[in-house]
C-alpha cells in the first residue's frame, strides 16, 4: 500500500538534493546546521516519538517555543504519520486548556517545567524525549469528528479569535503543499535565499517555514527581537528576505547606527496593517520598502505587494496567480464590500463544528469577512473586518479611522477603539489608549475628545477614553476589540 503524501518527504527530498547547504543559522554564536544535520536531528526525534507509539491518526499538541526545536518536532511528528496541534506558549493557561478540551489530542510535547499546565489532562506518566522535552500522554477529551479520518491531516490550529470564538482549522499535507507552491509564484524562494524569521511558529508555519525548507532556503533565527539584534544578524548572514510584523520593522528602522542590508531583496510584513510612518522610516534607513501581505489561515497567502510597494503604500498588492478575488455587497454599502476568494490550498475543514471545504466555500468562494477595495490597477486595500464595524444610529464606520486620529496625538502611542451597546443609538465608540513613554502626564479625556472633534464627525468621537498600560492582543499579535453589550 502506497504511503500518503507527506511534507516530511518533501523536506527529505531537499536534504538529498543539497545535504551540505545551510538549513538553520541559529540563535547561538555562529551556530549553523546543514540540511543533512537537520534531517538527521529530525529522524532522531522521530525515533524517540515512535518509541512512545506516536503514529498515524494521532494528534500531538506542540507546546514549544519558536525556533529550532519547533522545526525538529513538527517534521518528526509528520514523519511518524501524526498531525500537529499548535499550543502557543504565548497563550494564557485557560486558552491552552481549551485546546486540550476541544481537540482530541493524544499527547503533548512540552518542556519539563511546563508539565503542571497539562496535569489536569495527564493519562499515566510523562515520558522523557530529551534532556529538555517530555512526552505527556493525555486523556482524549473527545472523539474526532468522523470525517477527519478521510483527510490526510497535517495541522489543526485554532484561529486567532480577534472578534469572536476561535475555530479549529484542519489542513492536509496536500493543501499545505498547494499553498507553498502558490505563494512561491510570487516569492521565488530558492537555495539562494537566507530568510530572517521573526514571528511565532505556532501561528506562521504552514506557508512560511515549510516553504523555506521545501525550496532549500536557509532560515536565520535571531537571539532576540531588539532592533539592533535583527539588523546586525541580518547583515552578518547577508539576509535576502525578512518575514516579520510592523513592530519588527519599526524596531529595525529605529535601531541606532547606519548599517545597511545590501543583500535584502524582500521584507514581508504581515499580522497587522503597517503605519505609513513605519514604512517610510524603514525605506529611508535601508533603501527598501516593506511589502505588505494578506494572509488568512483558511486560505494561505493570496496577496503580496511585490511591485508597486512605495507607489501603493497601504496596499497588500495584487492577487497571486493561483487566486481570484471578487468583491461582494454584504449590506454595508458600496464602499464596504466583502472580499471573497477562490484558488488553491484552501481549508480542508473546520474541526468544531465539523464542516468540510465544500460546505464552507459558498458557490466555490471563501467569504473572508474582511472588507476591501480594489483600485484601478487591481491592487487590494483592506479597510476592516465586517465584525469590527461600529454602527452609531445608522452611521457605520471602522474603528481604525478613529484609532488613526487618536494615535496622531503626540501623547498617544497606540489606541484600540471598540463598540459598546447604547439604548438609543444602538452602539457608541469607546477607546482604550496607551500613553507615549516619557510624556509628562497624559492629556485629559475631554482634551482628547476635543482633539478628535477636529478630524471626526461627532458620532465617531469616543464616548469614553480610558488610559491603560498595554493593549490586549491575541497570541499571534492581533489587536483584540470586542463588542461590549451593556444590560440595564
Amino acid at each position: 500500500m502506497q504511503e500518503p503524501f507527506s511534507l516530511y518527504q518533501v523536506f527529505r527530498e531537499t536534504v538529498v538534493a543539497q545535504p551540505d547547504h545551510p538549513a538553520i543559522i541559529g540563535r547561538g554564536e555562529d551556530q549553523l546546521m546543514s540540511y543533512r544535520e537537520l534531517g538527521g536531528r529530525v529522524d532522531a526525534v522521530s525515533s524517540r516519538l515512535e518509541a512512545h507509539n506516536v503514529g498515524r491518526g494521532m494528534c500531538i499538541g506542540m507546546h514549544i517555543e519558536s525556533g529550532l526545536d519547533y522545526i525538529l518536532f513538527a517534521y518528526a511528528i509528520w514523519k511518524c504519520g501524526a498531525s500537529i496541534v499548535p499550543i502557543a506558549v504565548e497563550l494564557v493557561a485557560e486558552e491552552k486548556s481549551r485546546i486540550c478540551r476541544e481537540i482530541g489530542i493524544s499527547a503533548i510535547v512540552t518542556k519539563r517545567d511546563s508539565l503542571m499546565i497539562f496535569e489536569p489532562f495527564l493519562k499515566g506518566k510523562s515520558k522523557e524525549i530529551s534532556d529538555d522535552f517530555i512526552y505527556v500522554p493525555v486523556e482524549q477529551s473527545r472523539k474526532h469528528p468522523p470525517g477527519l479520518s478521510g483527510i490526510n491531516t497535517a495541522f489543526i490550529r485554532f484561529t486567532s479569535g480577534t472578534t469572536g470564538t476561535s475555530k479549529g482549522i484542519v489542513l492536509s499535507h496536500e493543501t499545505i503543499y498547494e499553498r507553498i507552491q502558490a505563494a512561491n509564484d510570487g516569492l521565488h524562494i530558492g537555495s539562494q535565499d537566507r530568510v530572517v524569521w521573526l514571528l511565532s511558529m505556532s501561528y506562521h508555519f504552514a506557508v512560511s517555514i515549510v516553504a523555506y525548507l521545501s525550496f532549500g532556503a536557509s532560515i536565520i533565527l535571531c537571539r532576540n527581537f531588539f532592533g539592533t539584534t535583527i539588523v546586525k544578524t541580518s547583515a552578518k548572514y547577508r539576509a535576502t528576505l525578512i518575514y516579520g510584523s510592523p513592530v519588527h520593522y519599526h524596531f529595525m528602522a529605529s535601531a541606532p547606527g547606519s548599517q545597511m542590508l545590501p543583500d535584502l531583496r524582500l521584507a514581508i510584513s504581515t499580522t497587522n496593517k503597517m503605519k505609513k510612518e513605519t514604512a517610510e522610516a524603514f525605506f529611508r534607513r535601508f533603501n527598501l520598502a516593506p511589502s505588505e501581505a494578506y494572509g488568512i489561515i483558511e486560505v494561505g497567502l493570496p496577496f503580496i505587494n511585490l511591485e508597486k510597494v512605495r507607489e501603493k503604500t497601504g496596499s497588500v498588492g495584487k492577487a497571486l496567480p493561483s487566486y481570484e478575488i471578487e468583491l461582494a455587497d454584504c449590506g454595508f454599502g458600496e464602499d464596504m464590500p466583502e472580499i471573497k476568494l477562490r484558488g488553491k490550498g484552501f481549508i480542508d475543514a473546520y474541526y468544531e463544528p465539523w464542516r468540510l471545504r465544500e460546505d464552507i466555500m459558498q458557490d466555490g468562494w471563501f467569504h473572508t469577512g474582511d472588507l476591501g477595495q480594489l483600485d484601478e490597477d487591481e491592487y487590494l486595500y483592506i479597510v476592516g473586518r465586517s465584525k469590527e464595524i461600529i454602527n452609531v444610529g445608522g452611521m457605520k464606520f471602522f474603528p481604525q479611522e478613529v484609532e488613526k486620529v487618536l494615535e496622531s496625538h503626540p501623547a498617544i502611542k497606540e489606541a484600540c477603539v471598540y463598540s459598546v451597546s447604547h439604548p438609543r443609538l444602538g452602539e457608541t465608540p469607546h477607546a482604550n489608549v496607551v500613553a507615549e513613554p516619557g510624556v509628562d502626564g497624559p492629556p485629559a479625556e475631554e482634551d482628547l475628545r476635543d482633539y478628535c472633534a477636529k478630524c471626526l464627525e461627532t458620532l465617531k468621537i469616543p464616548e469614553k477614553i480610558l488610559f491603560i498600560d498595554k493593549l490586549e492582543r491575541t497570541a499571534s499579535g492581533k489587536l483584540i476589540r470586542q463588542k461590549v453589550s451593556l444590560t440595564c
